[in-house]
C-alpha cells in the first residue's frame, strides 16, 4: 500500500499549488507506491517524494518522470514550471515567459521586439537561464570576458558592446547567423555604431564553423513517445518478443534521428565527444546497447537549445538501455505467443553512420 502523501498547507502559493497538482494527477493514477513509480522513471523514491513536497522547486527531469509514472503528459506541466523557475531566478514578465517559450517550442533563439535597452538586457538574461548558466558558467564557456563583467553588462552597469553580446551568444549555443544578426539588429537600434560592429564581428566567421543542430522536432517527438510507452509496456509486465523489438526500434531511431543532426555540420567535435560519437555509432553497428554515458554526452549537442526535451530524451534512452541491455543478456522472461520462453537478438541499428573526425 502506497505511504500516504504529507498533506501540504492551505496556501495560494504557486510552489504549493504545483505540487498540490502533481499530488492530484498520483490520485487519479490510483496512488501508485513510490517505488514502482521509482521503477517506472528511474528516479530515486527521496526525488519523487521531494517533487511534491511544496517545499522546493523540483528540477525538470523530477518533474518528467514523476508525470510519466502517473501515465501524464509532462508538457501540461512544462509552462508552469518554467514560470517557477523564472521567478527562483527573478526573471518574470511576459517578455521573457514568451520568448522562453518560443525558443523551447521552435529551437529558434531569435530575440522578441524589446522597448528599451532594458528589456534587451532582460530578454539576455532570459537567454542565459534558458541555457541554465551562471555568469560564472558563460565566462567559462565564452572566454572573452570574466564574470564580472557579464554581470555588469546584464545589470546595466556597464555599456552592452557588440563584442560582449556576441561572446554571449556563443557562450549560449547561439550559432545560427540569423539569429546572431536578429540580435545585431536589436542591439543597433539603441547603440547604431555597435550594430556596425557586430556585422563586423560576423563578416569574419568562417561558415563552416557553424553547427547545424537542426532536428524535426515533430518527428523526435514521435520517436519519443514510442520510447517511453514501449518502456511503459515492459516495466508494466508486458514483455514479449514483439514489445522487446518495438522498445529497440524506437530506441534506434532515436539515436540515429540524434546521430544524423551532426551530419549536417562540417565542425568537427570535440577529442571526447568525437571519441563518444565514434562509440556510439560502433556500437549500434555491431547490434548493441551504446555506452549510456556517451549518449547522455552527445544529446545537449543534438538539442542544444531544447533544455526540458533533452533532459527527457537522455532519462528515455537510458531508462530504455538499461531493459534492452538486460533482454540481451537473458535477464529478461521474454516468451512468445505460445508462451516459450525466447532470447531476442539485437537487430542492429536501421541505417549505419560513418565515424567522425574530432578536432
Amino acid at each position: 500500500m502506497a505511504r500516504p502523501m504529507n498533506r501540504l498547507p492551505h496556501s495560494n502559493d504557486p510552489l504549493v499549488a504545483f505540487a498540490r497538482d502533481l499530488q492530484a494527477l498520483r490520485k487519479k493514477a490510483g496512488n501508485p507506491p513510490l517505488a514502482l513509480m521509482a521503477e517506472h522513471s528511474g528516479l530515486s523514491q527521496a526525488t519523487l517524494s521531494n517533487a511534491h513536497a511544496g517545499k522546493k522547486l523540483p528540477s525538470w527531469a523530477a518533474v518528467n518522470g514523476y508525470v510519466l509514472a502517473c501515465k501524464g503528459d509532462p508538457e501540461d506541466f512544462s509552462q508552469r514550471w518554467e514560470r517557477l523557475r523564472l521567478a527562483a531566478v527573478g526573471l518574470s514578465g511576459d517578455l521573457c515567459r514568451q520568448a522562453l517559450s518560443r525558443w523551447e517550442r521552435s529551437g529558434t533563439l531569435t530575440p522578441s521586439p524589446v522597448a528599451d535597452e532594458g528589456e534587451l538586457r532582460a530578454l539576455l538574461q532570459a537567454l542565459l537561464d534558458f541555457n541554465g548558466l551562471s555568469h560564472r558558467t558563460l565566462a567559462q564557456q565564452a572566454l572573452g570576458y570574466s564574470h564580472v563583467t557579464y554581470g555588469a553588462v546584464l545589470r546595466g552597469a556597464r555599456p552592452l558592446r557588440a563584442k560582449v553580446l556576441y561572446q554571449i551568444l556563443i557562450g549560449c549555443g547561439v550559432h545560427s547567423l540569423s539569429s546572431q544578426e536578429a540580435w545585431f539588429e536589436t542591439l543597433s537600434r539603441f547603440y547604431p555604431n555597435e550594430g556596425v560592429q557586430g556585422g563586423k564581428l560576423l563578416s569574419r566567421v568562417d561558415q563552416r564553423h557553424r553547427y547545424a543542430g537542426d532536428l524535426d522536432l515533430k518527428m523526435l517527438r514521435a520517436v519519443l513517445e514510442r520510447l517511453e510507452r514501449g518502456r511503459g509496456l515492459l516495466v508494466a509486465g508486458a514483455v514479449s518478443y514483439s514489445s522487446v523489438n518495438a522498445l529497440r526500434s524506437a530506441f534506434e531511431d532515436m539515436l540515429s534521428l540524434l546521430m544524423t543532426s551532426f551530419h549536417r555540420s562540417d565542425v568537427p567535435l570535440p577529442a571526447k565527444l568525437g571519441i563518444a560519437f565514434d562509440q556510439v555509432v560502433r556500437q549500434l553497428s555491431n547490434n548493441s546497447v551504446p555506452n549510456p554515458a556517451a549518449i547522455e554526452a552527445l544529446v545537449p549537442l543534438a538539442l542544444p537549445h531544447h533544455m526540458r526535451l533533452r533532459t527527457r530524451v537522455v532519462m528515455a534512452l537510458k531508462n530504455a538501455g538499461e531493459l534492452l541491455r538486460k533482454a540481451d543478456a537473458g535477464q529478461l522472461d521474454i516468451r512468445d505467443k505460445f508462451g516459450k520462453r525466447i532470447q531476442v537478438i539485437s537487430s542492429g541499428a536501421p541505417w549505419p553512420l560513418p565515424a567522425r573526425a574530432a578536432s
